[in-house]
């Protein structure tokens, strides 16, 4: 028997292109990969035409869907290219690793501690002997060290270099094992025991040079076959649990794998490494001739002139640094220094273009999936939605029967837990549901959330409806089930509605706690405001409001009492929320009811100080409260008798929002500047991050007005000329009788 390994580090160009010339000189008859048997039938499929990587094997237990694991390829990986060079040669080709059925069943026995958990792999990787190598090699970590030696590597076809470069790593492997400080794992010895046997049960087929495509650290094990006994083997495997597994090809994506560290999941630059793999006589001219286009997208001038200056100083420092060709961070250099003329602020999008890539790969239309996906395909491709990696915005106008359908489809996702888009605000000018904007973005994990989906139907409208109902059984908080209830009205669920609505009902009915209740108010509103865009029967949900908004009314003053500051912060998103709400319905109960309680908050002594300055300002704005009065109330909230935390506090909340009080009303402005001039210097240090709060949220426009104002602004004009027209006797004769109690 002749037994060829070919170890590899991680997926990379040169590895693979090193490991086809090797393959052609060798001409096995056998080629075994370092792969999951249970996904062995998966492998005719990669000369299929309509593949496209990267994509990864998905081997699960259908079982229990939180046991799986994906195999990425790129057009680059050293096995990708095994199993391609195999089908074109019609060589036989077999996986050899620990099939994943055992390793599932073993993850589950709580007693056998064969796998590493977070920690155990952090000492590992500190551990790692090829960081040593890295090390005296003048590397500062092993992936950049690999690159050199193996991935950048000029390719040639006449030269021995593939005759010495895999019998080599052996030995240094070998090396490198014998001197490590730690045994082995359980879980590599496991590994590489069926992967020996493996190998002796194609010797027992009759095959006589068997290629091996490993990892560069199971070489040696593998090469040492004959020398370790077929029993030992046997005797270690003997009794392991194996549990029933399916698999499948997914698409995957090129910033998943470089998300991904280490030789079995991935690499650090896929982006790169296409180019590399695509164009090997001149990478470097390629990858700059490409970042100077991304560049001219952006309105970069960058010539051919830059192009051709950064390729010379990128092969310039390649030489210095003696290595065969440019790299990644050579190339980055003569970027930053000849294209972007010395800026990295480009940088991050030339890393996330041509370091990263946004490659998606695609997978036949003939693979086996089961009926959700194929539903789900079948939707994508109705709607036109394009599954990319990188970040978009999709804006939907819901009057457009196609833009509909998207919403709804993107709701029902969410419903199934798969955020493939996500809410994004709409912009100022387009108010209302009638319109939705959502940020897009596609990752390759989606694919094992679709087949967990698949419990709950064959169709995504089943699925999503059966997961909604649990959900609503499953639920006892109000907040969330008013959330539910209008992510199914979006998602065109009607038929759990009624009992969203009846839960809603008898939940809100034993509430007692306000402030739950005025998370809902707002959502309830909108949903029957703007439910024409969706169709909505309103007259269930104008029975909750008229059941919920009372309540709110009564029960909200006592709970602006005794709170601390940061609970007065967030029961004022709350009161703006519940006002917001009473201005889309514009019921007028619900608007008498509302404006009782802004005044009872406002005039309560025992109010904390922010929601008693916020409901000031709204009784003013709803004219609740004349100008005199609210300046009467400014006054006294902002006396010397008021400690200067709290007036801060009260003139926050009286101000939330915009500052136009202060310029259409000058008398207010007045107040404000008087008290903020006679404020003691230590007493102004403790409240100007309060106030620099308060008016930082004011536009630029505002604050330029007054600023002005307070350029121009004299301590006489602050002071009120009191004129005998203004004095009021009745109230002067109520302090002159207090006075002369006081004084007796």
């Amino acid at each position: 028997m002749q037994l060829e390994i070919f170890g590899i580090r991680h997926h990379g160009p040169g590895s693979a292109r090193s490991m086809l010339l090797a393959l052609d000189r060798f001409a096995p008859d056998v080629v075994l990969i370092e792969g999951p048997p249970d996904a062995e039938a998966l492998i005719p499929w990669v000369a299929d035409a309509s593949m496209q990587t990267p994509v990864a094997m998905l081997v699960y237990n259908p079982k229990n869907l939180s046991q799986a694991s994906f195999l990425p390829f790129a057009t680059f990986s050293p096995e990708w290219q095994a199993m391609r060079y195999g089908l074109e040669c019609g060589v036989p080709i077999r996986f050899m690793d620990l099939p994943m059925g055992i390793s599932f069943a073993l993850k589950e026995e709580s007693t056998v501690e064969l796998f590493a958990d977070e920690t155990q792999r952090s000492q590992q990787v500190q551990n790692d002997p090829f960081r040593r190598m890295a090390a005296l090699a003048g590397y500062s970590d092993p992936e950049r060290w690999w690159d050199a030696l193996v991935e950048r590597q000029a390719p040639t076809d006449h030269t021995d270099t593939e005759d010495f470069i895999f019998p080599l790593l052996v030995d240094l492997m070998r090396a490198l094992r014998e001197d490590k400080n730690q045994n082995e794992s359980p879980e590599t010895l496991l590994r590489e025991a069926h992967m020996r046997q493996t190998i002796r049960q194609a010797q027992k087929d009759g095959f006589q040079r068997i290629a091996v495509v490993c990892g560069a650290w199971h070489g040696p094990a593998l090469a040492d076959v004959a020398q370790i006994k077929a029993s030992a083997d046997a005797a270690l495997l003997k009794g392991l649990k194996k549990v029933k597994t399916e698999s499948t090809w997914i698409p995957w994506s090129y910033d998943r794998l470089a998300t991904q560290s280490g030789y079995s999941a991935g690499i650090v630059a896929p982006g790169w490494y296409d180019i590399l793999w695509e164009n090997s006589a001149a990478p470097a001219a390629v990858w700059l001739t490409k970042a100077a286009q991304l560049l001219r997208t952006h309105d970069l001038p960058v010539s051919s002139a830059h192009v051709m200056e950064a390729a010379r100083l990128a092969n310039t420092l390649a030489t210095l640094r003696q290595t065969a060709l440019p790299g990644l961070e050579e190339l980055r250099e003569a970027a930053v220094t000849v294209l972007c003329e010395g800026s990295e602020k480009m940088l991050e999008l030339i890393d996330r273009q041509l370091v990263i890539g946004d490659r998606l790969g695609a997978i036949p239309d003939a693979m086996i999936a089961t009926p959700l996906k194929a539903d789900f395909e079948q939707q994508v491709r109705s709607c036109r939605l394009e599954k990319s990696t990188q970040e978009k915005t999709l804006e939907l106008d819901l009057r457009e029967a196609a833009h509909l359908r998207k919403s709804q489809f993107l709701h029902r996702l969410s419903l199934l837990d798969l955020p493939w888009g996500k809410t994004a605000p709409v912009g100022s000018g387009k108010q209302g549901r009638f319109h939705e904007n959502w940020q897009m973005k596609w990752l390759p994990d989606y694919e094992i959330r679709l087949i967990e989906a698949g419990v709950w139907g064959s169709t995504i409208a089943e699925a999503a409806n059966k997961r909604a109902r649990r959900k609503v059984q499953e639920s006892e908080q109000l907040s969330e089930l008013v959330r539910l209830l209008d992510i199914a009205l979006k998602a065109d669920l009607p038929a759990i509605v009624p009992d969203l609505l009846l839960k809603l009902r008898n939940l809100s009915a034993l509430a007692q706690d306000v402030l739950l209740l005025a998370d809902a108010i707002l959502p309830l509103a909108e949903v029957l405001r703007y439910g024409n865009a969706r169709q909505t029967n309103p007259g269930a949900i104008e029975a909750l409001l008229d059941q919920m908004a009372p309540r709110v009314c009564i029960q909200l003053p006592a709970a602006c009492i005794g709170i601390n500051e940061d609970v007065a912060v967030d029961i004022l998103k709350k009161i703006m929320a519940v006002n917001r709400a009473f201005g889309i319905l514009q019921v007028p109960d619900y608007e008498s009811l509302w404006a009782q309680t802004l005044l009872d908050i406002h005039h309560s002594e025992h109010s904390a100080a922010l929601l008693s300055g916020a409901c000031c300002r709204l009784s003013f704005d709803k004219k609740l409260l004349p100008a005199d009065q609210s300046g009467d109330a400014m006054r006294y909230q902002l006396s010397k008798a008021q400690a200067p935390g709290i007036a801060a506090q009260w003139l926050d909340g009286f101000l939330h929002g915009s500052g136009l009080l202060l310029l259409h009303y000058p008398e207010l402005w007045h107040i404000l500047n008087e008290w903020v001039r006679t404020l003691p210097d230590d007493f102004f240090r403790e409240i100007l991050p309060v106030l620099r709060r308060t008016f930082s949220r004011f536009t630029p426009p505002e604050r330029s007005k007054m600023l002005d104002l307070s350029k121009n602004e004299h301590p006489e004009s602050s002071k009120k000329v009191v004129s005998e027209e203004d004095w009021n006797t009745e109230r002067t004769e109520g302090i002159r009788a207090i006075l002369n109690v006081i004084l007796q």
